[in-house]
Parts: structure tokens; C-alpha cells; sequence
């Protein structure tokens, strides 16, 4: 296993783990869910290949090298922020599971999709929030004792 490869299974294990248990993406829901888990994991890659490129850059400090990731982590959350795939799973969960509720008497299978269905829709927000954890621990940035995120040089 070479590094790319081993840096793609510990995204895999830190960022929506559970995504390997649920159906495939054949309905919408499903589809969108499984779009939030893989994009979660992609921006998280991107940035680290960036972080990655800047601490190889031998012509800068060490302080310097924290700046550009801090700098580069603030882009990558804001992109976050400002993705629509996590809202478009959300608002799919929430129309299938709606009009299940809306239909009364639900089948026994059906009851056990919807609420695997929006387990996976917690796991997927939690996986996306640890993605935008995992930028900040990589990016000179500490937890305050507010649980909030900050640059550790200041």
C-alpha cells in the first residue's frame, strides 16, 4: 500500500466510517448522501495534498509555513460553508422521510429505511463537520476553550 492510497483509507476511517453500511446510491436520498461522505473526503484530501506542498516549500519559515496553511484552511472551510451538497442531502432526507410520515401506517420496511435513512443523514453531518476538524488540526489552528477554532500563532 503506498501513501496516497493508505491516505485515502484514513479518510475513509476518520470521515463518515459508517457510509460502507448503507445501500447503495440507487434511490435520490441514498445518492445524496453518499455525494456529501465523498466530497467531505475530497476537499479534506485537497487540502492536505496543499498543506503537504507548502511544507516542502524550503524557502519559508516555519512560522510562515503555518500562515499559508492557516490561510489555506480558512479557503477550504469556507468552501465548505458555502457547498451545497451536504444542504441538497439534507433537503433529500428530509422529502423522503416527510412523505414516509405523511403516509400513516408505514411497513415495518419501510419504517426501518427512514430511520436509517436519517441516521445516515446525522453520520454524514458529523462526517462533515470532522472533515472541516481535520483541515483546522492540520492547519497550525487550535481548539479554544470555546470548542471553536483558532490560529495558533496569535
Amino acid at each position: 500500500m503506498n501513501n496516497k492510497e493508505f491516505s485515502e483509507l484514513h479518510l475513509r476511517v476518520t470521515i463518515v466510517p459508517q457510509q460502507v453500511s448503507w445501500p447503495g446510491p440507487g434511490t435520490r436520498h441514498w445518492q445524496k448522501l453518499h455525494d456529501a461522505a465523498n466530497e467531505a473526503r475530497a476537499r479534506v484530501s485537497r487540502f492536505y495534498t496543499l498543506a503537504d506542498e507548502i511544507d516542502r516549500n524550503l524557502s519559508i519559515s516555519r512560522d510562515a509555513k503555518c500562515r499559508e496553511r492557516s490561510k489555506a484552511a480558512a479557503e477550504a472551510i469556507s468552501e465548505f460553508d458555502s457547498s451545497k451538497t451536504l444542504v441538497r442531502a439534507r433537503e433529500a432526507v428530509e422529502l423522503v422521510t416527510g412523505k414516509r410520515n405523511f403516509e400513516g401506517h408505514l411497513l415495518p420496511e419501510i419504517a426501518k429505511d427512514r430511520d436509517a435513512t436519517q441516521r445516515a443523514m446525522k453520520q454524514a453531518e458529523k462526517g462533515w463537520q470532522r472533515a472541516i476538524d481535520k483541515i483546522a488540526e492540520r492547519s497550525c489552528q487550535t481548539r479554544g476553550p470555546s470548542g471553536v477554532w483558532r490560529d495558533a500563532l496569535k
